[in-house]
């Protein structure tokens, strides 16, 4: 990750302009200083304050994560101290870096604003209109087919209308479906199956959910594509049937059991056909009635599932695993009520995913129609017939443009205001239809239309402006927004700040590691003794005489001095392997010193055939290689301790006392 892209991130703690951002973080983090909750401790200095915590604040943080240790909550003056470090380390990311500017990283901090802000611009209307329609839904199957046309593109589009006007004009589904439908389902006539709510994306589902039985939907759209979906049939989704059965063994004629479905479908006395035919041993006592039938293991699973499926009155035949049976379902109940459980449980699946977008996207038509936002589609459709105009000329093209774009907050949106604005978004569209990865200034929908992408370019701007309103309303009144959204820029500054002092290349740089490794190898001690050393592969006697000359005259050297001595020495004619092994784990050691394989096996190189070994079995490591993990975790932690150190020593910190004691207490 790069450090200087996450940074720019949160640019609202540092001195990057606000108005280079859609949306005005910076302005939302410094509502809570406005408030009446007391400044708890001011981080920084006069000259370039960094933060004032509010008690407040400290209380969100303290409460939410000191509940959340590995190690049982902490004291509130050992957490003081953690949470200053954590401060003191985003102070010193925007410290460092102070003249980072924006890029496309600023969208992470803007999408968490909006992920936080929309549970607050839900109103309970809004979410009871979606959880309703969930449970309702929930409580039906259907059955259907569709016709998918892959690509949201005009191409797409036509083509999904044509099929559309061919099923107008009676042409058969199955048909169409085989013929031109992108889905593996074209094989089947397009049939799909049985489905509920939450098994298909969400624009899927409502068209099923909104195409009577025996229809076909208009044509819609998906991420998928277009579709046009039928209807074969809806049933309720049982949670327990009330049926009668007449069973046959499995040796049982299928002839005979045919001529008894038969007698049972005419006859309006289902209990006697049961009492008179069915070789169940209660039968004749029971008239076949099997209780109350649930998904609770008294009934094998099959049988529960053919069930369940049955309309309400029919009569079925149906071959188990062990028997022949015919069944009757005089009584379905489907609902599971609509209690504060299943409330909460259908709210968490409702609150996520497309249905989510959906319900967003009723929250901003919602602030578009409640500062009574109009699209003027002439003009819209005008500007759209210059698509094709060569983005130098189109200021002059702008001109034969003459009114209102927009109207918005009783304002009329007209060229002279819009043209800005407008040259962007056709310079951006012009340029990703030549090269559809290029970046744009302004985000373009290659499977869209202009016409849509210039609708929507609109919305968004539309949007941002609603939703920054609405944000500082937000902001004012729930602290709790306030704290979260801080805790979210302080994240993402400590973490770019740590991959760059801590994570990143600075703790896996072979000289700092061997050098952090040398001075305190002792701690690095393995469990059992290895043989701790370098292996040497030599081309020539000549080379050979050389390394064992320096052995000679320096008996006492450590193997990792003895490596480098070689090194500066012997230039060429050799290649070496440093570090620890056991027996089994290297074959020139197995051969050369643990023997444990035969002397005449050949495990040299036909490049170096001699060998020569430096070194002895020990505990102690010589290269932080060999613990290379355990050794990179401890530098991590000296480079962290070290950057706490040097923040604590350079940057000041005022805590007032006087607040600090009403903590959790006021």
């Amino acid at each position: 990750m790069n450090v200087a892209k996450y940074i720019a991130t949160v640019c609202a703690l540092t001195s990057i302009s606000a108005s280079a951002m859609d949306i005005d973080v910076p302005g939302l983090m410094k509502t809570i200083n406005k408030s009446d909750d007391p400044v708890l401790m001011i981080i920084g200095t006069e000259a370039y304050r960094f933060d004032t915590i509010t008690r407040g604040e400290f209380e969100y943080m303290y409460n939410k994560n000191n509940n959340i240790s590995l190690d049982g909550p902490m004291s509130m003056d050992d957490y003081k101290e953690l949470f200053i470090n954590y401060k003191l380390k985003a102070f010193d990311a925007t410290k460092r870096f102070p003249d980072l500017k924006l890029n496309t990283y600023t969208n992470e901090i803007e999408s968490y604003t909006k992920h936080l802000a929309y549970p607050y611009l839900i109103d309970k209307d809004l979410e009871n209109q979606f959880i309703n329609e969930a449970y309702k839904r929930e409580q039906e199957y259907i059955t259907a087919s569709h016709i998918l046309i892959k690509g949201i593109n005009e191409k797409s589009r036509k083509k999904i209308e044509e099929i559309y006007s061919s099923l107008k004009k009676g042409e058969k589904f199955f048909d169409l479906a085989k013929k031109y439908s992108d889905c593996g389902s074209a094989a089947r006539g397009g049939f799909l199956g049985e489905f509920s709510a939450f098994d298909m994306v969400y624009n899927f589902e409502t068209a099923a959910y909104n195409t009577p039985v025996g229809e076909f939907s208009e044509p819609f759209t998906t991420q998928f594509g277009y579709h046009i979906v039928y209807i074969h049939d809806r049933r309720p989704k049982a949670i327990s049937v009330k049926a009668q059965e007449i069973f046959f063994p499995l040796e049982t004629k299928e002839s005979y059991v045919d001529s008894v479905f038969a007698i049972a479908k005419k006859s309006k006395k289902f209990d006697k056909v049961a009492k008179k035919y069915s070789m169940k041993g209660d039968a004749k006592k029971d008239k076949g009635h099997m209780g109350i039938v649930k998904n609770d293991g008294k009934y094998p699973q099959e049988i529960v599932d053919k069930l369940f499926k049955m309309p309400l009155g029919d009569i079925q035949k149906f071959k188990s695993s062990f028997g022949n049976h015919i069944f009757k379902v005089n009584e379905i109940e489907t609902a599971v009520p609509l209690d504060s459980a299943k409330y909460e449980a259908l709210k968490k699946k409702v609150m996520s995913g497309d249905r989510y977008e959906a319900i967003k996207n009723k929250v901003a038509v919602t602030l578009r129609e409640r500062r009574g936002f109009l699209l003027n589609d002439s003009i819209i459709d005008l500007a759209s017939g210059y698509k094709n105009t060569d983005p130098v000329a189109m200021s002059d093209s702008l001109k034969k443009i003459d009114g209102a774009w927009y109207y918005y907050n009783g304002d009329a949106v007209t060229t002279d205001i819009f043209k800005n604005d407008f040259l962007k978004f056709h310079n951006s569209y012009v340029r990703r239809t030549v090269d559809k990865f290029i970046r744009t200034e302004i985000a373009i929908d290659t499977t869209l239309s202009y016409k849509q992408n210039l609708i929507n370019f609109i919305y968004s701007k539309v949007d941002i402006d609603a939703l920054n309103s609405e944000l500082k309303n937000i902001a004012k009144n729930n602290k709790e927004f306030v704290y979260a959204l801080k805790e979210y820029s302080d994240g993402l500054l400590v973490y770019a700040a740590s991959e760059h002092n801590i994570w990143g290349h600075k703790s896996t740089k072979a000289d700092s590691l061997s050098k952090f490794f040398r001075e305190r190898k002792e701690n690095y001690q393995f469990d059992n003794p290895k043989w701790v050393g370098v292996i040497y592969s030599v081309a020539n006697k000549d080379t050979l005489k050389k390394i064992k000359s320096i052995a000679a005259k320096n008996p006492n050297l450590d193997a990792f001095d003895f490596h480098n001595l070689v090194n500066d020495k012997v230039h060429s004619g050799y290649s070496s392997k440093k570090g620890a092994w056991v027996a089994g784990e290297n074959a020139i050691l197995d051969k050369y010193y643990f023997k444990t394989i035969p002397a005449d096996s050949t495990v040299e190189s036909e490049k170096f055939p001699l060998v020569y070994i430096y070194g002895k079995e020990s505990k102690i490591p010589q290269w932080h290689t060999s613990v290379k993990g355990k050794v990179i975790a401890d530098y991590q932690k000296e480079l962290e301790k070290n950057w706490i150190n040097n923040n604590r020593r350079i940057y000041p910190v005022v805590i007032k006392e006087d607040v600090y004691k009403t903590v959790n207490n006021h």
